[in-house]
């Protein structure tokens, strides 16, 4: 749903705009802060990943809290006091979330009009479910959407086909009358295995064995026809 060569700049520049008043620092040093941080973040991310079968929410928590902390000593500020430390955190995502202008602009119009034909949307997403809040609401989308699935409402990570096993589970939905769109191919692979109509939004034209769209425009038209 999301340009990630448009998303990562839009959020290093909001978290400037938002933790600057706050904590002090300048944007650019906030900048700085948020890309270093991350870069030491993603090799932890993949190992927790990798290995990990729950513990998911609690790993994420503390993650959330090393970020602010480690980006503040980066920037040389003081952190916040520690019982001020996880309202801030949230509080920052929201407010980079729904300021985040990074959609692909066939996102908002394709979903409303899935809503509108009376399809069910959910999401099935490597994020958790308050940063996908506050993207959804930020398109202006999220009063169509029903239960956004990440990583934490399920305590598993985007893995493997127990994902989406997970999800199935809790959700109640019947696999045989659900579709998943993905641009990951180990992705929609996981979720064929568990009955689910893989379709690949294949954004980038590199192809691959499953069902393909080029832009979520198209997938309206495609479900329509059966």
């Amino acid at each position: 749903m999301n340009d990630n060569d448009q998303r990562a700049p839009e959020w290093r520049r909001l978290l400037g705009e938002f933790f600057v008043p706050r904590l002090g620092g300048t944007p650019e040093t906030w900048s700085e802060a948020n890309r270093a941080v991350i870069d030491a973040w993603w090799p932890r991310f993949l190992a927790h990943q990798k290995t990990a079968t729950d513990g998911v929410v609690p790993w994420l928590r503390a993650e959330d809290r090393r970020w602010l902390l480690d980006m503040c000593a980066h920037v040389r500020v003081s952190p916040p006091a520690e019982a001020e430390v996880d309202d801030l955190i949230q509080a920052s995502h929201r407010y980079v979330g729904e300021r985040c202008r990074s959609a692909y602009p066939d996102v908002a119009p394709a979903v409303r009009s899935l809503a509108r034909d009376g399809f069910a949307l959910h999401t099935a997403s490597g994020e958790d479910a308050a940063q996908l809040h506050s993207y959804l609401r930020g398109m202006g989308v999220r009063d169509l959407f029903g239960l956004l699935y990440g990583p934490d409402l399920i305590d598993r990570w985007k893995n493997g086909p127990g994902y989406y096993r997970a999800i199935l589970a809790d959700s109640g939905v019947d696999p045989t009358e659900a579709v998943v769109v993905d641009d990951a191919p180990d992705a929609l692979g996981w979720a064929a295995a568990c009955g689910l109509r893989p379709i690949h939004l294949d954004r980038l034209g590199r192809g691959s064995s499953f069902e393909r769209i080029s832009s979520l425009a198209e997938l309206p038209m495609l479900l329509s026809q059966g």
